[in-house]
Formats: C-alpha cells, sequence, structure tokens
C-alpha cells in the first residue's frame, strides 16, 4: 500500500476507492450485525483525534469499510463528518460517505482547482489503534452539505507500509472478499457522472442512478462463493 492498480488509464494523480463510511449507533451491536447478517468480520479500530468518533474496520484488501459512531456527542461541532454521522443514524441510513484514496493530494486539489471546483481547505486527521499504533492522514472534502453525499471525500494516508485498514487480518465467512461495485444515487446523476469522472476516471467500479436523495445506496462485494449487497 498505497496500491493504485486499479486506477484508470491516465487519470493523473491515480486514484481509487479507499472505503465506505456505515454510520451506526452501538459498533459492537454494529460489527455483530455484519457478522451474523453479511458474514463480515469488523475489528476494533478506535477513537479518532478529533470529532468525537471511533470505529471498526472491514478489511477488504484494498479497501475497507468503516464501521462510524459518535462516542463523544460533546466534540462533533468540530467535525463535519461527526454531524454527518448523526443526522444519518438518526434517519436510517446505511451509508454516510465514501472515500477515495491518493498518493498526491496537493496534486489532485490543484488539478481540480484548475478545472472550476471550489474546495475547503484540507485537514489533518489521525486515530490510535488498540495496540497503540497511530494512524495519520490528510482528507480534501469536496461536499460541505451536512447530509450523505453522492461525491466522496479523497484521504492520502501517511502510514508505514502494511498498516493501511484494509490490509488487516480478517476471517469472512466466504473468504477474501472485495469491492466490487459502489452503486450512487443522485438527483442530478449527469451532474454526479461528471464530477466523479474528473475525481475517479471511468471506471466500472461505481455506477450512478437517478435517487430521490444523493449518496451510496448500495455496496456490492465479491468474494469465492459469488456477491454479497449490502443496501
Amino acid at each position: 500500500m498505497p496500491d493504485f492498480s486499479q486506477a484508470a488509464p491516465g487519470l493523473a494523480p491515480p486514484t481509487v476507492i479507499d472505503h465506505i463510511l456505515l454510520p451506526v449507533g452501538n459498533l459492537e451491536d454494529a460489527a455483530r450485525h455484519m457478522h451474523e447478517r453479511y458474514g463480515l468480520q469488523a475489528n476494533a479500530g478506535g477513537r479518532h483525534a478529533t470529532g468525537g468518533t471511533a470505529n471498526y474496520i472491514v478489511p477488504l484488501g484494498r479497501q475497507y469499510l468503516e464501521l462510524i459512531a459518535v462516542v463523544e456527542p460533546a466534540e462533533i461541532r468540530d467535525s463535519h463528518l461527526g454531524a454527518r454521522v448523526v443526522k444519518a443514524v438518526r434517519e436510517g441510513k446505511t451509508f454516510v460517505a465514501w472515500a477515495l484514496r491518493t498518493a498526491d493530494l496537493d496534486g489532485l486539489r490543484d488539478r481540480l482547482v484548475g478545472e472550476g471546483w471550489e474546495l475547503p481547505p484540507m485537514a489533518e486527521g489521525s486515530r490510535r489503534r488498540p495496540d497503540g499504533q497511530v494512524l495519520s492522514w490528510r482528507t480534501q472534502d469536496v461536499e460541505t452539505s451536512s447530509g450523505p453525499t453522492a461525491i466522496p471525500f479523497v484521504i492520502e494516508w501517511k502510514i508505514p507500509d502494511g498498516l493501511h485498514p484494509g490490509e488487516a487480518p480478517a476471517a469472512h465467512e466466504h473468504g477474501a472478499s472485495s469491492i466490487k461495485r459502489v452503486v450512487i444515487g443522485a438527483r442530478d446523476p449527469d451532474s454526479v457522472r461528471r464530477r466523479l469522472a474528473s475525481l475517479l476516471g471511468e471506471s466500472g467500479m461505481y455506477e450512478v442512478r437517478e435517487s430521490d436523495s444523493d449518496g451510496v445506496e448500495e455496496l456490492v462485494l465479491s468474494h469465492v462463493g459469488g456477491e454479497t449487497v449490502i443496501r
């Protein structure tokens, strides 16, 4: 890691899907539900340094699922994502956001600004794993709305080799699993397709369809036995 073998040809800097965020009220209950319903193992991730959130991780090799919960409500005023999680849990949403990965966040930001995108400042983030290892990163938000969004944010990891969350060992019921396709709902699908093509290139790993609301609506995982669909 970082692995960019799935990046669209010619995309500079390369980006790939990194993780999908699922908002939950209780991390332990959500991890148990993922195993009982989908046969997926979720491991304790850790507490984020800011924003009052913590997570569990479902490793998927090059990507992962992040079960994210607000564990300190008093701190969410400092976190755009924390506010999104609270709202998504209250509304019963399965997904709250998704993230792309790049190794050159500055280069990507410069390109998007050059294309006319209005972007908020980049942000620094970190969390401490249960084993004490600190994972650090930088992120670039693209959307600033308080609800689920069709457009992903972008992360640049600042971690030693082998510590990407997707690389952690996990005993999934169906064996090794990976993200096959992310289905995005959009009120303006043509606009979302154009923006995703700029961010992620032309890729079969995402699909955009018209919907009454914006955001991830469905996730298709592949494994030796076939597919698992999370909605």
